[in-house]
């Protein structure tokens, strides 16, 4: 198998649960680059949230890219926009309605800033705010402009108050938005993530290595969590699931590897790049 491309989650995958890149996964991720793979993160953060982790990796410039907030923006990592699906002020409404269906936070995400209506901030909100390098601005619902504009909105909680949401939201908003569950075991919490309905990570990929000229066998994706799904269901990529993986994504893969704290990424790769060289 001829690699053109590795696509990979952050948290859960290339992250330890101590938001660090493993030694081994670092060499076997700059080996790729200096093979002239592209290693493009594919995740549900903002661009700030991961360029300091490529730039450990040694990766940089216009001509090397980032999947973000679950495939709602590619952007290059000089910040141009490739690919943009962006949510409306009638859909924060929307969104912000069926927050009254639990107890749970919601913030909105832009390329710059988290929004939130909510005065009293969770551990997680604060905690995704700091490992982003993005800054929360609380805003009243008056105080939102007609036409504004985001990426992503975000439901937090712990584990079971968002089970308990998600039991609750009906059929039609999962129709008319691209909804997954990214956990983060570590904390004993959970997040649904809102996209537009045209963004997916697996379509941002898709999209990509069309632009980039790579065939869709070409490419290696590596996930664990719900938001990671979309890439698993595209049947000519190469799909690693991680040994922590939620079994969705275990039952689709092409590989399970070792856990996220224990090299996973470097095992894989080990194994595939050796094939090809």
């Amino acid at each position: 198998m001829a690699i053109k491309m590795i696509a990979t989650d952050l948290d859960g995958t290339l992250l330890t649960s101590d938001h660090r890149i493993s030694s081994k996964t670092k060499k076997a991720l700059q080996m790729a680059n200096k093979m002239g793979i592209k290693v493009v993160p594919a995740s549900g953060r903002p661009l700030p949230g991961v360029l300091p982790y490529l730039k450990q990796l040694n990766i940089s410039g216009r001509n090397n890219y980032a999947i973000l907030f679950n495939g709602g923006v590619v952007q290059r990592l000089t910040g141009e926009k490739l690919i943009s699906n962006d949510l409306t002020y009638e859909d924060l409404k929307e969104i912000l309605h069926y927050q009254q269906l639990g107890k749970v936070n919601l913030h909105f995400m832009t390329e710059n800033h988290y929004y939130t209506m909510d005065r009293n901030l969770s551990i997680i909100m604060a905690a995704a705010s700091a490992l982003n390098n993005m800054k929360i601005r609380v805003r009243d619902l008056p105080q939102i402009p007609q036409d504004f504009r985001f990426i992503k909105a975000e439901f937090s909680g712990s584990a079971s108050e968002i089970k308990d949401f998600r039991e609750k939201l009906p059929k039609v908003f999962f129709e008319k938005w691209n909804a997954s569950s990214s956990g983060i075991s570590s904390l004993g919490t959970d997040t649904i993530e809102v996209n537009n309905l045209a963004a997916s990570k697996g379509l941002a990929i898709h999209q990509l290595a069309h632009r980039l000229g790579f065939h869709e066998n070409e490419v290696v994706v590596f996930g664990d969590q719900g938001n990671d799904l979309s890439m698993f269901e595209n049947n000519n990529f190469y799909k690693v699931a991680m040994e922590n993986a939620i079994s969705d994504l275990k039952e689709r893969a092409d590989l399970i590897t070792k856990d996220h704290d224990d090299d996973g990424i470097a095992y894989a790769l080990k194994k595939i790049i050796t094939s090809q060289v």
